[in-house]
């Protein structure tokens, strides 16, 4: 718990781990001289007055309150100990041990928690990295300086669901059953005349972003249900999707199957993985975003997964876990920290333009992913966009879109 509280600190100070001990996390007043800066725990975490820590039930959730109305000061104005009487730590373990998915809440008809259902959404703050805000308060009360405002990392990621539209039985005869013939020949006849295949592209527009790297989130399981259409990891085509990326220095990383969730199969899946790409897999996303419960991020810990892609809403683009940071996965069942980082996902093109979504209009959803970009940057955070290969056709806006967005990372 100590070691978690320690963690929870130097998040707080952008991992400062010297100015950190001047934060004490007491409420009793006799121990206050010690610190600069004191947190007052409440009664989610502390049994006694002294640190006599529980675990919680996690039944309060943050509240937006005003930093004005957080903080106090104790003792003369000179030398004297600031004190924030919001339990921002509690706040912190709520958000980083995603302890709303052990909660008996609303879920869509894939399992997933909706941002209109969870915490922050239901108090409008999902677009809001409330952590980060409690960052710049801490660094400013410790008299530390706050990070310029910059992309600490871009991570300019696609999950790759289709391979190839028209390069298969069933999606050939779907074309020509919907009157695509000369575009499934075409298809065909060369990799690159498929609606899906954008990878060439892709990697030319991403490289403008010199600092970002790219990952394509590739798919290890039995094409079925929600799951299909799976391609052949030996096969000719990803054998050819493989050359491209392997030359550009991309990186690949497990997209865990719809039922991974269910079956707990993320360690069979990342082997199959690795034992194709010729080299180990760190990165992880699930398809359909779909982590549903606290046992699915221990099962990416166990699989060997170090790094989790995962974690946004389906339905609206913001900041899940309300920061623009990675951070360590923390069990809210013990507290005790994981050894899975969890990466933000910051907006995700379907979440733009689904109608069950978000249903923006192109305008609409740039100038929505520019206000977040900016967010992110504002704060020195990290910014995850999630664009798929196959959704760059001309029904959607999205070819625009996102090169509007590459645009916009390059100025």
């Amino acid at each position: 718990m100590e070691e978690t509280i320690d963690y929870i600190k130097q998040f707080f100070l952008y991992g400062n781990e010297e100015a950190a001990k001047w934060i004490g996390y007491t409420r009793n007043q006799e121990d206050w001289d010690h610190y600069k800066l004191v947190i007052l725990p409440g009664t989610n975490l502390l049994s006694g007055e002294r640190h006599e820590w529980t675990v919680p039930d996690f039944t309060k959730a943050p509240q937006a309150v005003k930093q004005s109305e957080m903080i106090d000061e104790f003792g003369d104005t000179t030398g004297g100990t600031w004190v924030i009487a919001e339990d921002i730590i509690y706040n912190a373990l709520f958000l980083l041990s995603q302890a709303e998915l052990t909660m008996d809440l609303p879920r869509d008809q894939h399992g997933r928690l909706a941002c209109k259902d969870s915490a922050l959404g239901r108090q409008g703050m999902s677009t809001i990295p409330v952590l980060d805000e409690y960052s710049r308060l801490v660094t400013k009360l410790l008299e530390q300086a706050l990070p310029e405002q910059h992309f600490s990392k871009i991570y300019l990621t696609h999950d790759i669901d289709f391979l190839t539209t028209y390069r298969h039985l069933r999606g050939f005869m779907g074309g020509i059953k919907r009157g695509h013939l000369r575009d499934a020949l075409k298809a065909v006849h060369m990799i690159e005349n498929d609606p899906s295949y954008t990878f060439g592209w892709l990697h030319a527009l991403d490289a403008r972003v010199t600092e970002a790297e790219e990952v394509y989130f590739v798919k290890a399981a039995a094409g079925k249900g929600f799951d299909y259409p799976q391609y052949n990891l030996a096969g000719k085509d990803f054998a050819t999707l493989l050359s491209l990326l392997n030359e550009e220095s991309a990186q690949i990383g497990l997209h865990g199957s719809y039922y991974a969730t269910d079956h707990k199969s993320y360690k069979e899946e990342k082997q199959r993985l690795e034992s194709n790409v010729k080299h180990p897999v760190k990165y992880h996303r699930n398809h359909y975003l779909r982590i549903n419960a606290v046992a699915d991020l221990l099962a990416l810990d166990n699989a060997g997964i170090t790094d989790d892609f995962s974690l946004g809403w389906a339905d609206h683009i913001g900041f899940r876990f309300g920061t623009t940071r990675p951070a360590r996965f923390i069990n809210p069942s013990t507290l005790e920290l994981t050894g899975l980082t969890m990466h933000p996902l910051a907006i995700m093109d379907c979440t733009l333009s689904n109608d069950n979504y978000m249903n923006l209009t192109e305008e609409e959803a740039y100038y929505s992913a520019q206000q977040l970009i900016d967010k992110v940057r504002q704060h020195g955070g990290e910014l995850v966009l999630l664009w798929h290969n196959s959704i760059f056709t001309p029904d959607t806006y999205h070819k625009q879109l996102y090169t509007e967005i590459i645009d916009y990372l390059c100025e």
